[in-house]
């Protein structure tokens, strides 16, 4: 998975050290991949020493796969989003959609 993880109790000056070119979040999540909450641009542009758990803002907004494009559009322009974490109903990450990859789909099936 390409998606940037992290974990609680990781500090965040180490997790914004090892992102890569393009990533400026990271997705908390659990030993069983199971998503737990954001660390965004903010926190990881942080000078403070801190921790993950301390950082991250618990309960991030996810959509399931199976939605459908047009609502996903919808609700991406309605709350400024520029991505979503998605997930499986039992909350294990699959991904991040962001707004670009919106660009790139030719419409909904």
């Amino acid at each position: 998975m390409d998606v940037p993880t992290c974990r609680l109790d990781e500090l965040v000056h180490d997790v914004a050290a090892r992102l890569r070119d393009g990533w400026d979040i990271c997705v908390v999540t659990n030993d069983a991949d199971i998503v737990l909450g954001l660390l965004g641009r903010s926190a990881l542009r942080s000078e403070k020493q801190t921790t993950v758990e301390n950082a991250m803002t618990s309960g991030p907004s996810t959509i399931r796969p199976s939605a459908r494009l047009d609502a996903i559009t919808k609700r991406m322009h309605d709350q400024n989003l520029t991505r979503l974490i998605v997930t499986r109903s039992d909350g294990v990450l699959l991904g991040v959609l962001r707004v670009e990859d919106l660009e790139s789909v030719p419409g909904d099936s």
